[in-house]
Protein backbone atom coordinates (compact mmCIF):
# COMPACT_ATOMS: atom_id res chain seq x y z
CA UNK A 1 0.00 0.00 0.00
CA UNK A 2 1.27 3.53 -0.72
CA UNK A 3 0.83 6.40 1.61
CA UNK A 4 1.92 10.19 1.58
CA UNK A 5 4.57 11.17 4.14
CA UNK A 6 6.55 14.38 4.64
CA UNK A 7 6.52 15.35 0.84
CA UNK A 8 7.32 11.32 -1.01
CA UNK A 9 5.27 8.62 -2.08
CA UNK A 10 6.47 5.29 -0.39
CA UNK A 11 5.21 2.73 0.65
CA UNK A 12 3.78 1.46 4.52
CA UNK A 13 6.70 -1.05 4.75
CA UNK A 14 8.99 1.54 4.45
CA UNK A 15 7.23 4.74 6.22
CA UNK A 16 8.89 6.15 9.03
CA UNK A 17 7.91 8.89 12.15
CA UNK A 18 10.44 10.02 14.48
CA UNK A 19 9.57 9.38 18.02
CA UNK A 20 10.31 12.78 18.60
CA UNK A 21 7.35 13.77 16.32
CA UNK A 22 4.84 16.23 18.67
CA UNK A 23 1.68 13.82 17.44
CA UNK A 24 3.44 10.71 19.27
CA UNK A 25 4.45 12.06 22.36
CA UNK A 26 1.83 15.28 22.46
CA UNK A 27 -1.33 14.14 20.53
CA UNK A 28 0.10 17.90 19.08
CA UNK A 29 -1.87 17.56 16.02
CA UNK A 30 -5.26 17.42 13.57
CA UNK A 31 -6.93 15.26 11.38
CA UNK A 32 -9.51 14.65 8.35
CA UNK A 33 -11.38 11.62 6.84
CA UNK A 34 -12.80 12.40 3.58
CA UNK A 35 -14.93 10.05 2.00
CA UNK A 36 -14.46 8.27 -1.77
CA UNK A 37 -17.51 6.94 -3.46
CA UNK A 38 -16.86 5.32 -7.02
CA UNK A 39 -19.81 6.51 -8.60
CA UNK A 40 -19.28 10.59 -7.87
CA UNK A 41 -15.67 10.68 -5.86
CA UNK A 42 -14.36 12.46 -2.82
CA UNK A 43 -17.22 13.80 -1.11
CA UNK A 44 -17.28 17.39 0.00
CA UNK A 45 -13.14 17.65 -0.47
CA UNK A 46 -12.97 21.24 -0.13
CA UNK A 47 -15.73 21.49 3.18
CA UNK A 48 -12.94 19.08 4.92
CA UNK A 49 -9.64 20.83 3.87
CA UNK A 50 -11.32 23.99 4.97
CA UNK A 51 -11.98 22.47 8.62
CA UNK A 52 -8.16 20.93 8.37
CA UNK A 53 -7.37 24.10 7.50
CA UNK A 54 -9.25 25.89 10.20
CA UNK A 55 -7.83 23.32 13.37
CA UNK A 56 -3.89 23.96 11.54
CA UNK A 57 -4.35 27.51 12.34
CA UNK A 58 -6.24 27.02 15.62
CA UNK A 59 -3.03 25.26 16.64
CA UNK A 60 -1.02 27.48 14.81
CA UNK A 61 0.93 24.61 12.89
CA UNK A 62 2.28 26.42 9.89
CA UNK A 63 4.03 25.18 6.26
CA UNK A 64 0.93 23.14 5.00
CA UNK A 65 -0.60 23.33 1.53
CA UNK A 66 -4.00 22.39 1.78
CA UNK A 67 -4.84 23.16 -1.56
CA UNK A 68 -1.95 20.47 -2.78
CA UNK A 69 -3.95 17.63 -0.36
CA UNK A 70 -6.63 16.81 -3.46
CA UNK A 71 -4.27 15.86 -6.12
CA UNK A 72 -2.11 13.84 -3.18
CA UNK A 73 -5.48 11.72 -2.12
CA UNK A 74 -6.37 11.24 -6.06
CA UNK A 75 -2.70 10.06 -6.89
CA UNK A 76 -2.98 7.42 -3.76
CA UNK A 77 -5.92 6.21 -4.92
CA UNK A 78 -4.71 5.43 -8.24
CA UNK A 79 -1.44 4.02 -7.01
CA UNK A 80 -3.47 1.81 -4.59
CA UNK A 81 -6.04 0.43 -7.09
CA UNK A 82 -9.12 1.83 -4.75
CA UNK A 83 -10.93 3.61 -8.13
CA UNK A 84 -13.69 1.05 -7.93
CA UNK A 85 -14.81 0.98 -4.66
CA UNK A 86 -15.82 3.34 -1.88
CA UNK A 87 -12.61 4.37 0.07
CA UNK A 88 -11.43 6.65 2.91
CA UNK A 89 -8.68 9.21 2.99
CA UNK A 90 -7.15 10.12 6.17
CA UNK A 91 -5.12 13.23 6.69
CA UNK A 92 -2.92 13.64 9.49
CA UNK A 93 -0.70 16.94 10.51
CA UNK A 94 1.69 16.98 13.33
CA UNK A 95 3.88 20.09 15.09
CA UNK A 96 6.76 18.08 13.77
CA UNK A 97 9.87 16.40 15.54
CA UNK A 98 11.94 18.46 16.65
CA UNK A 99 14.25 17.39 19.65
CA UNK A 100 15.23 17.76 22.46
CA UNK A 101 10.90 17.49 23.86
CA UNK A 102 9.46 20.11 25.70
CA UNK A 103 5.83 21.63 26.37
CA UNK A 104 6.01 24.63 24.49
CA UNK A 105 6.07 24.83 20.57
CA UNK A 106 9.44 24.29 18.64
CA UNK A 107 11.14 26.88 16.50
CA UNK A 108 8.88 28.01 13.96
CA UNK A 109 11.18 26.51 11.23
CA UNK A 110 10.14 23.37 12.24
CA UNK A 111 8.67 21.24 9.44
CA UNK A 112 4.91 20.21 10.68
CA UNK A 113 4.43 15.96 9.24
CA UNK A 114 2.10 15.33 6.64
CA UNK A 115 0.65 12.16 6.49
CA UNK A 116 -2.09 11.01 3.67
CA UNK A 117 -3.34 7.41 3.49
CA UNK A 118 -6.39 5.40 1.12
CA UNK A 119 -8.11 2.38 2.94
CA UNK A 120 -10.93 0.18 1.34
CA UNK A 121 -14.63 1.08 3.07
CA UNK A 122 -17.26 -1.22 3.67
CA UNK A 123 -20.49 0.80 3.91
CA UNK A 124 -22.65 0.33 7.01
CA UNK A 125 -25.59 -0.92 4.70
CA UNK A 126 -27.57 -2.88 7.41
CA UNK A 127 -27.11 0.13 10.45
CA UNK A 128 -28.47 2.23 7.94
CA UNK A 129 -31.06 0.61 6.74
CA UNK A 130 -32.60 -0.70 10.07
CA UNK A 131 -31.08 1.78 12.49
CA UNK A 132 -28.91 1.01 15.79
CA UNK A 133 -28.84 1.74 19.48
CA UNK A 134 -26.06 4.15 21.32
CA UNK A 135 -25.52 4.88 24.89
CA UNK A 136 -24.95 8.06 26.55
CA UNK A 137 -22.13 9.06 28.54
CA UNK A 138 -21.02 12.48 30.33
CA UNK A 139 -19.29 14.89 28.05
CA UNK A 140 -16.08 15.43 29.80
CA UNK A 141 -13.81 16.54 26.93
CA UNK A 142 -11.64 19.83 26.92
CA UNK A 143 -13.66 22.88 25.87
CA UNK A 144 -12.40 22.92 22.33
CA UNK A 145 -14.38 20.10 20.50
CA UNK A 146 -14.65 22.57 17.12
CA UNK A 147 -10.90 21.37 16.37
CA UNK A 148 -10.48 18.17 15.31
CA UNK A 149 -7.19 17.26 17.18
CA UNK A 150 -5.70 13.64 17.23
CA UNK A 151 -6.40 13.61 20.89
CA UNK A 152 -9.03 11.21 20.76
CA UNK A 153 -8.41 9.17 24.28
CA UNK A 154 -12.46 10.12 25.67
CA UNK A 155 -13.42 9.49 22.29
CA UNK A 156 -11.78 5.91 22.31
CA UNK A 157 -12.74 4.56 25.87
CA UNK A 158 -16.81 5.79 24.77
CA UNK A 159 -16.84 3.52 21.45
CA UNK A 160 -14.97 0.63 23.03
CA UNK A 161 -17.52 1.33 25.84
CA UNK A 162 -20.36 1.04 22.94
CA UNK A 163 -18.67 -1.98 21.59
CA UNK A 164 -18.49 -3.82 24.80
CA UNK A 165 -22.54 -3.22 25.02
CA UNK A 166 -23.02 -4.15 21.89
CA UNK A 167 -24.28 -0.63 20.87
CA UNK A 168 -23.29 1.00 17.83
CA UNK A 169 -22.21 4.55 19.35
CA UNK A 170 -22.36 6.18 22.15
CA UNK A 171 -23.68 10.08 23.03
CA UNK A 172 -22.29 12.48 25.42
CA UNK A 173 -24.34 15.20 26.88
CA UNK A 174 -22.53 18.29 29.04
CA UNK A 175 -25.19 19.59 31.74
CA UNK A 176 -28.45 17.32 30.62
CA UNK A 177 -27.60 18.23 26.95
CA UNK A 178 -26.92 16.12 24.46
CA UNK A 179 -23.90 17.56 22.41
CA UNK A 180 -22.51 14.73 20.16
CA UNK A 181 -21.57 11.06 19.74
CA UNK A 182 -17.72 10.16 19.65
CA UNK A 183 -17.48 10.31 16.04
CA UNK A 184 -21.05 11.40 14.51
CA UNK A 185 -22.99 14.44 14.91
CA UNK A 186 -26.30 13.78 16.60
CA UNK A 187 -30.12 14.89 15.58
CA UNK A 188 -33.45 14.46 16.51
CA UNK A 189 -36.89 15.24 15.10
CA UNK A 190 -39.79 16.63 17.14
CA UNK A 191 -43.31 17.44 15.15
CA UNK A 192 -41.72 17.43 11.90
CA UNK A 193 -38.78 19.47 12.92
CA UNK A 194 -35.09 18.75 12.74
CA UNK A 195 -33.09 19.85 15.68
CA UNK A 196 -29.57 19.57 15.90
CA UNK A 197 -26.95 21.22 18.82
CA UNK A 198 -25.68 24.48 17.95
CA UNK A 199 -22.60 24.89 16.32
CA UNK A 200 -19.90 26.48 19.25
CA UNK A 201 -16.74 24.82 20.73
CA UNK A 202 -18.60 21.87 22.46
CA UNK A 203 -19.17 19.87 19.03
CA UNK A 204 -16.96 19.60 16.37
CA UNK A 205 -19.26 20.78 13.34
CA UNK A 206 -19.29 17.82 11.03
CA UNK A 207 -19.21 18.40 7.38
CA UNK A 208 -22.26 15.86 6.93
CA UNK A 209 -24.19 17.91 9.52
CA UNK A 210 -23.77 21.07 7.19
CA UNK A 211 -25.29 18.74 4.15
CA UNK A 212 -28.05 17.58 6.09
CA UNK A 213 -29.15 20.97 7.21
CA UNK A 214 -28.52 22.66 3.73
CA UNK A 215 -30.88 19.22 2.16
CA UNK A 216 -33.46 19.99 5.05
CA UNK A 217 -33.66 23.82 3.37
CA UNK A 218 -34.27 21.98 -0.16
CA UNK A 219 -36.77 19.84 1.35
CA UNK A 220 -38.52 22.28 3.19
CA UNK A 221 -37.96 20.61 6.32
CA UNK A 222 -37.87 23.04 9.49
CA UNK A 223 -34.63 22.68 11.05
CA UNK A 224 -33.24 24.25 14.00
CA UNK A 225 -29.42 24.75 15.78
CA UNK A 226 -31.07 24.26 19.45
CA UNK A 227 -29.65 22.19 22.65
CA UNK A 228 -31.57 18.93 23.06
CA UNK A 229 -31.56 17.75 26.51
CA UNK A 230 -31.49 13.86 27.16
CA UNK A 231 -34.41 14.32 29.83
CA UNK A 232 -36.48 14.48 26.70
CA UNK A 233 -35.29 11.64 24.89
CA UNK A 234 -38.75 9.76 25.20
CA UNK A 235 -40.64 12.22 23.41
CA UNK A 236 -38.73 13.03 20.77
CA UNK A 237 -40.24 11.18 16.91
CA UNK A 238 -36.99 10.50 15.72
CA UNK A 239 -33.13 10.42 16.24
CA UNK A 240 -30.26 10.37 13.92
CA UNK A 241 -26.09 10.21 14.03
CA UNK A 242 -24.42 11.72 11.08
CA UNK A 243 -21.08 11.92 9.78
CA UNK A 244 -18.51 10.82 7.27
CA UNK A 245 -18.56 7.07 7.78
CA UNK A 246 -22.02 6.54 9.15
CA UNK A 247 -23.38 9.15 6.46
CA UNK A 248 -27.38 9.63 8.16
CA UNK A 249 -27.96 6.62 10.30
CA UNK A 250 -31.16 6.02 12.13
CA UNK A 251 -30.83 5.68 15.97
CA UNK A 252 -33.89 3.93 17.20
CA UNK A 253 -33.04 2.89 21.05
CA UNK A 254 -31.20 5.32 22.88
CA UNK A 255 -29.51 3.46 26.40
CA UNK A 256 -33.05 1.58 27.25
CA UNK A 257 -35.23 4.25 25.75
CA UNK A 258 -37.01 3.15 22.23
CA UNK A 259 -37.39 5.58 19.92
CA UNK A 260 -41.02 6.12 18.96
CA UNK A 261 -41.76 2.78 17.81
CA UNK A 262 -38.16 1.55 17.52
CA UNK A 263 -37.97 2.14 13.42
CA UNK A 264 -36.20 4.27 10.97
CA UNK A 265 -38.56 7.62 10.95
CA UNK A 266 -40.24 9.41 7.63
CA UNK A 267 -37.78 12.61 7.94
CA UNK A 268 -34.64 10.44 8.17
CA UNK A 269 -35.61 8.32 5.19
CA UNK A 270 -36.56 11.33 3.10
CA UNK A 271 -33.13 12.82 4.16
CA UNK A 272 -31.64 9.41 3.53
CA UNK A 273 -32.96 9.27 -0.06
CA UNK A 274 -31.89 12.60 -0.69
CA UNK A 275 -28.38 12.49 0.22
CA UNK A 276 -27.88 9.05 -1.67
CA UNK A 277 -28.83 11.17 -5.09
CA UNK A 278 -25.91 12.82 -4.56
CA UNK A 279 -23.53 10.68 -4.14
CA UNK A 280 -24.64 7.73 -5.90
Amino acid sequence: MWLFLNNSYVEKEQASISPFDRGFLFSDGVYDVVRYYPQSGYFQTQAHLNRLSYGLDQLQIRGIETERIGDIINELLQRNGQTKAQAIAYIQVTRGAPYPRQHFFPPASTPPTLLITTTPFKPHTEEIEKGVRVLVEDDIRWLRCDIKTIALLPNILSRQHAVEQEACETIWTRNGVITEGTHTNFCAVKDGILLTHPRSNLILSGITRQVVLDMCVRLNIPCQEVPIRFSDIGDLDECLIIGTTTEITPVVKVAETTISDGKPGSITKKLQKEFYSIIL
